[in-house]
């Protein structure tokens, strides 16, 4: 007969080896190799659900659906709270259902944010310059066991990062964004979520209603086009100084109703990080320099300070220390003539 202290030590032992094989299971794998994982189930996986997101002192509520169609990609994020608002995604075009006068319209608001659009934009191999990562403790999130993932910056010129990926899948489930003192400023979650089921092809179509209006976010690729009197095909613009690890991920030209020209669009990412670098003639009645910051996102607007034959205006927003995108619209410079 097992004696008193054998019965006690066979449970604790079992727990243990439970535990240890969960453990082997899911950090089999380096973390960045679950980084990369990450980045292709977001992209490639079929999954819909909902999920909050925490961002500027404000609690949302949102539906989401992926899939991947004949090889094209498909996305619906739909606002469950507030005012009714949509973000229709089909391969590169970007739809947007609001109703009018909606601030979505404005410039600050017109990027579709959110942690599907840009945090994770820009393909990882491996782990970004700037950052340490290692494995945080197991969890669940939505139900779903997860593996967690801490990423600390080397510098204070960008953010940290907490995220919790689907053991079985790499699905990202829920993001912390950190401050410089390790604070959450954003946080994302799933509350509920299906992953690679079918799916009801209606959750990826728009809503459409009488009160309601569609907007394309329109943009040109190359910074030219007949609409863009002057255009040259080129990018015109760059920043002298940026964050290690930052690399130009696309550049284009962008319309909002609130302006008449296209205003100028350089959008930068360290594979995790992402700013923006819009340029546009500077209005006559131009404002002192202006910075703003709400939640993780900083928008820093500041007159051009090379030498132009007019004056140009430059607004960095994106989810960096204020202080770093100040350091970026300080550095922004018309490219030389090529001629």
């Amino acid at each position: 007969m097992a004696s008193n202290r054998e019965r006690h030590t066979w449970p604790v032992l079992l727990g243990a080896l439970l535990l240890l094989g969960l453990t082997n299971d899911s950090l089999a794998e380096t973390p960045e190799a679950w980084l990369e994982r990450m980045h292709e189930a977001l992209s490639v996986l079929t999954y819909h659900g909902e999920f909050s997101y925490f961002h500027g002192g404000e609690l949302s509520s949102l539906q989401l659906a992926h899939a991947v169609v004949d090889g094209v990609r498909h996305e619906r994020l739909v606002h469950l709270n507030g005012a009714p608002r949509e973000v229709i995604r089909t391969g590169d075009k970007v739809t947007c259902v609001l109703h009018p006068g909606d601030r979505l319209l404005d410039l600050d608001d017109s990027i579709p944010a959110g942690p599907f659009a840009q945090a994770y934009g820009r393909h990882l191999e491996g782990l970004p310059e700037g950052y340490q990562v290692s494995f945080g403790p197991a969890d669940r999130i939505a139900g779903r066991e997860t593996v967690q993932l801490h990423i600390e910056p080397e510098t204070a010129d960008r953010y940290g990062y907490r995220l919790w990926l689907d053991r079985d899948t790499a699905l990202l489930l829920r993001s912390e964004l950190l401050d410089t003192s390790g604070q959450p400023l954003e946080i994302f979650q799933f509350v509920r979520i299906e992953i690679g089921s079918s799916m009801d092809p209606a959750l990826l179509e728009p809503a459409v209603g009488d009160d309601l209006v569609k907007y394309d976010l329109a943009f040109a690729d190359t910074l030219a086009g007949d609409d863009n009197p002057g255009g040259d095909g080129r990018v015109r613009w760059e920043a002298s100084w940026l964050p290690a690890g930052f690399v130009m991920a696309s550049a284009d030209v962008r319309r909002v109703p609130s302006r008449q020209e296209g205003v100028e669009n350089l959008v930068f990412s360290d594979g995790l990080a992402t700013f923006s670098i819009f340029l546009e003639p500077a209005p006559l009645n131009l404002s002192p320099a202006h910075t703003a910051r709400h939640g993780a996102t900083v928008a820093v607007m500041r007159r051009v300070v090379a030498d132009t034959p007019e004056p140009w205006l430059v607004t960095v927003v994106g989810e960096v220390p204020i202080e770093t995108a100040e350091r970026v619209a300080e550095h922004v410079r018309p490219l030389p003539d090529p001629d």
